[in-house]
């Protein structure tokens, strides 16, 4: 089970970005709170560089980008692991 984060650099749902958030495990969902509204013109571009990625597979969960909250199900919030070089 992952732990909560401060300052994450998410990857958004398959995206090719990511947005800075804070992660917050909460039961058996994680609560990813972005620092603004998340939209697909905001976020920082490429997604080279995130360290975790959020999807909306299998269940979207609560999803308000126009609030910056996100709650999905634990495993649907991963860590990516650095590429080594």
């Amino acid at each position: 089970m992952m732990t909560g984060v401060m300052g994450a650099k998410v990857q958004y749902c398959g995206h090719d970005g990511w947005f800075l958030a804070d992660i917050y495990v909460v039961g058996n969902a994680n609560v990813v709170r972005a620092n603004g509204k998340v939209t697909g013109g905001n976020i920082n571009r490429p997604a080279e560089g995130a360290t975790h990625a959020l999807t909306d597979y299998p269940s979207a969960g609560f999803w308000r980008p126009d609030l910056g909250v996100f709650v999905v199900p634990g495993k649907q919030v991963r860590a990516i692991k650095p590429k080594k070089k």
